[in-house]
């Protein structure tokens, strides 16, 4: 399962949202902006306080809507 950190008023987040529903691939929100704890863990995860942040099963973090890479990782 994706987490992907993001916040509802980012446009990079709800394209990213999108292309990997497109892929129908399952992934969990983490809302920045609902709570302190899951800022921290973006911070925690990514090293930076940008969104949208991905982080993958295997462990990979992609900061931003790095398609190409995103499609490496998930092999499509």
């Amino acid at each position: 399962m994706i987490k992907v950190f993001s916040s509802d008023n980012c446009g990079w987040c709800t394209k990213l949202k999108s292309y990997l529903d497109s892929k129908r691939i399952r992934y969990d929100v983490i809302d920045v902006n609902e709570s302190r704890e899951n800022y921290q863990r973006l911070v925690e995860v990514s090293g930076q306080t940008g969104i949208p942040v991905s982080v993958f099963d295997n462990g990979e973090v992609v900061v931003g809507f790095d398609k190409a890479r995103i499609d490496r990782i998930i092999g499509s």
